[in-house]
């Protein structure tokens, strides 16, 4: 690009910058402008930075408001226009380099120009580790080094990385850009950086994404409302979003979901599987269009507190015996049927059947229901029996507390069974059902925990997003958490077995592996190693089940859980 030409743009962007912004042209015309979208949801957001976010409870209110370079299209690839009109690049004898070029005209919702002096400044911000929760570790190249970042004339970034980098699209691209304005006064702090966009500060929050979040009452409802600088057009010319508001009622739990959107108070249900017969039955007398999808990504699990308060548990779920143990107690069969309505899959590894790079081999490992093979692996891993109640070898009685969501009914049914199958191999668990943002605390700020039944997932097809979850220093590598990380464990205890430091190295090698075999190996390797040491006791999956008021058209044309579903593309959902 030539000097002068920069030039030039410099003049047109100073301009036009208050102007016509750059718009993105959706495909989508004829809908109706205003309404409001009632949803609902089990927990208000803990947060609404998103540096800090680790949960869904909060970043799914992030994702309305606070946009990205690039979108995920539907199936959950980084290839559509977001912020950025044009992206692209170019590799080098040894790496690449990603360009994006930012749309002119942009406004943040307080009406300040969204520049690319904001973009520079998030990147800035999010390639110090210290400044996230989850630290820097998916901008790394194979020599673990950050790319050298370039602004090139007035609305472009440049990103040199001098190895191969294969998701500059998704992680680049899939940034949130933050207001400069707001967040610089907290820049290289990263106590006071955290306390910027709190749940206390929602009037003081500003939008470069569809909506604005204009109320939230803890326990009740958080509303969105239309930005009215949002950059997105219709075809025929209306300027996006269609909705007026986006309403989320907070009720207690799924029961509760269920009634109030049989009571018409909701348009979109995310359907448990023990519901969905009712619902489909339901359907056509209520006016309600039912889908049934592939499996989520992200099956619940149980997992274990590698780094437990108590030293003596600590040992017991570091025993790879005692995890697979717990692994043949779990009837996911069973479970399917009973609690699924057979609408879903057992899973014995991180990554569901639909995935691209799903590993068949985890299928033949077994842990197929079996209290007698649990017993055998117990007595394998040094575990010994007084009667009918299980003892370490030092002879302490194995007892442990598990936790999960409250408001999540089928994680509540999980915790009761496996508690149940767990008395029947001499151990006793304490089973706490806790609210979800008390549970998240513990699991990611102080350690205080045991075993939780949880579910971790995010948007799009790719593997690489679980990189803060597989990397020894992610910000979710919360059962074997990193004492370089987390202050709350033990240093002098910590270990790390040599079945995670190869899931830290494949994941630092996926993201420099441009060949698709290389790829498809490593995928496929990580999946096996998870499996074969029950790192994490994957159980089961459900199918992607939501129901939806007829008179909402949504803009997916194929709805599935990789890109939100129904909720795709907010922008451009409207309702009679």
């Amino acid at each position: 690009m030539k000097k002068l030409l920069l030039i030039v743009l410099a003049i047109l962007t100073v301009l036009t910058v208050f102007g016509e912004p750059e718009w993105l042209i959706e495909n989508v015309q004829g809908g109706k402008r205003g309404g409001i979208l009632y949803l609902s949801t089990t927990s208000g957001p803990k947060t609404y930075n998103p540096f800090w976010s680790q949960e869904t409870s909060s970043s799914d209110i992030i994702d309305y408001f606070t946009d990205t370079l690039v979108h995920l299209n539907y199936t959950g690839m980084a290839d559509r226009p977001g912020l950025a009109s044009k992206f692209w690049n170019e590799e080098t004898k040894e790496g690449v380099i990603y360009y994006f070029t930012l749309r002119k005209g942009l406004q943040w919702s307080d009406g300040k120009p969204l520049t690319i002096d904001d973009v520079i400044f998030s990147f800035e911000m999010a390639f110090d580790s210290k400044m996230s929760a989850n630290g820097n570790g998916s901008f790394l190249d194979a020599n673990n080094e950050l790319p050298k970042m370039e602004k090139v004339g007035t609305d472009t970034v440049k990103f040199t990385y001098k190895t191969k980098y294969r998701t500059g699209f998704l992680q680049l691209g899939g940034q949130y850009i933050v207001p400069k304005h707001i967040f610089l006064p907290a820049a290289g702090d990263p106590e006071k950086f955290a306390q910027i966009w709190t749940i206390e500060q929602t009037s003081k929050l500003v939008s470069s994404g569809p909506f604005k979040v204009k109320e939230y009452k803890d326990g009740v409802r958080i509303v969105l409302e239309r930005n009215p600088n949002y950059y997105v057009k219709s075809k025929d010319g209306v300027q996006l979003p269609y909705l007026d508001q986006i309403v989320y009622i907070i009720v207690p739990d799924s029961n509760t979901q269920r009634l109030k959107f049989e009571a018409g108070d909701f348009d979109v249900y995310g359907v448990p599987a023990e519901s969905f017969p009712a619902i489909k039955a339901l359907s056509k007398e209520k006016g309600w269009t039912t889908i049934v999808g592939s499996p989520n990504p992200g099956p619940s699990f149980v997992a274990f507190n590698f780094n437990a308060p108590d030293v003596k548990k600590r040992a017991w779920f570091r025993n790879v015996n005692f995890r697979k143990a717990v692994s043949y107690s779990i009837n996911r069969k069973a479970l399917i049927e009973n609690n699924f309505n057979g609408y879903g899959e057992e899973t014995y590894g991180p990554e569901v059947s639909s995935s691209p790079y799903y590993n068949t081999e985890v299928d033949k490992l077994g842990y197929k229901y079996s209290l007698a093979t649990a017993k055998k692996l117990l007595e394998q891993g040094g575990f010994v029996y007084k009667g009918k109640d299980l003892y370490d070898d030092k002879g302490n009685r194995v007892e442990f507390d598990l936790s999960t969501n409250v408001s999540t009914a089928f994680w509540v049914d999980v915790g009761n069974i496996l508690a149940e199958s767990l008395s029947k191999l001499g151990i006793k668990v304490n089973f706490r059902p806790i609210d979800f943002n008390t549970l998240v605390t513990h699991i990611t700020s102080d350690g205080k925990w045991d075993c939780v039944i949880l579910r971790v997932s995010g948007d799009g097809a790719d593997p690489a997003s679980g990189w803060n979850t597989w990397q020894l220093d992610g910000g979710l590598h919360f059962w074997n958490a990193s004492p370089d990380v987390f202050d709350f464990v033990d240093k002098a205890d910590y270990v790390v077995p040599e079945s995670e430091k190869r899931l830290d190295e494949i994941f630092r090698l996926q993201a420099v592996t441009i060949d698709q075999n290389e790829l498809d190996k490593l995928f496929k390797e990580y999946q096996k190693i998870v499996a074969e040491n029950q790192i994490i006791i994957y159980t089961v999956a459900q199918n992607y089940l939501v129901a939806f008021k007829s008179n909402l058209h949504i803009f997916n044309p194929k709805p599935a859980p990789l890109a939100k579903g129904v909720l795709w593309a907010p922008w451009a959902i409207w309702k009679d």
